[in-house]
């Protein structure tokens, strides 16, 4: 019903969230619009599940501010997380991408784990989480429903890179880069967003948003990187998960919708990474 619409408007217009938060929303949606740059707000966009909540953490604790999640007022340095394609009311974007397969992955979990709370997924509609059956089968199953009938969200990957890496001046970060080096991926954000650069409150950042603190934070159970929980929603931390879930299947699914994605962004150089990957699978 809402597909139109921004997630921002759906917040608004929706009549089943209460007036007095809507109206939150829309005192937000104003300020965001015409103060961003007298408040210094700092955007990360990202296509859901890239690594986005990562990278807004590490530059909202550099900053020394609040979490924003929609539920206060803006504050001047605010960092904004955004699942949308391009806006031009975001004058300095952090337009964070990833692996489109490590990133279907990630979906593949998150909305999977919505069965052990109740929640609704609009995936379910049309998939059917069945943990009997071999997880690249499943996953296949799943794969061919997210790519074919996307619903949360209801654009491709594709053209959540289109709208973004046209734009003259944005910040482009890759989760694989983050995980390698978060400090100089860190540096090329506070660069690119004209703060002031401070070593020792960028080594005490890059601390304390770890995935192993904050995982000890949040779930009071600390975990080391590729440490799995499958039903927390940080998951695993890593690159390359996509090679334990993908078949053949899979693989010429995501070349065909999001093969240019995969070499736009450096992952793979042509589609012969099918061959070379099912091979591994026979041998």
């Amino acid at each position: 019903m809402f597909k139109k619409y921004s997630m921002l408007r759906y917040r608004i217009l929706n009549s089943k969230i209460p007036l007095a938060r809507r109206a939150l929303q829309f005192t937000n949606s104003i300020i965001e619009a015409s103060l961003a740059g007298p408040m210094n707000f700092a955007h990360v966009v990202e296509y859901p599940k890239c690594g986005g909540s990562w990278v807004r953490n590490m530059l909202r604790t550099y900053r020394g501010t609040k979490i924003f999640t929609y539920d206060r007022l803006l504050q001047k340095n605010d960092v904004i997380l955004c699942h949308r394609c391009f806006t031009q009311r975001y004058k300095k974007p952090i337009v964070v991408v990833r692996d489109p397969r490590d990133l279907y992955v990630s979906f593949y979990h998150y909305e999977n784990s919505f069965t052990l709370s109740d929640q609704h997924s609009p995936i379910f509609d049309d998939f059917q989480h069945n943990p009997n059956r071999p997880v690249r089968d499943d996953f296949n199953e799943y794969l061919k429903v997210k790519l074919t009938k996307p619903s949360h969200p209801w654009f491709y990957y594709s053209q959540f890179l289109d709208s973004w890496l046209n734009v003259q001046e944005n910040c482009l970060i890759r989760y694989e880069d983050c995980l390698k080096d978060p400090e100089s991926q860190l540096i090329s954000m506070i660069r690119f967003l004209n703060d002031p650069l401070d070593l020792e409150r960028l080594e005490e950042t890059v601390r304390t948003t770890s995935f192993a603190a904050v995982t000890e934070q949040k779930y009071g159970e600390r975990r080391e990187t590729g440490e799995t929980d499958n039903t927390k929603f940080h998951r695993k931390g890593i690159s390359g998960d996509w090679k334990n879930h993908f078949n053949e299947s899979s693989c010429k699914l995501i070349e065909t919708i999001e093969g240019r994605s995969l070499r736009r962004l450096g992952y793979e150089t042509n589609a012969n990474w099918i061959t070379d990957f099912t091979d591994t699978l026979c041998g």
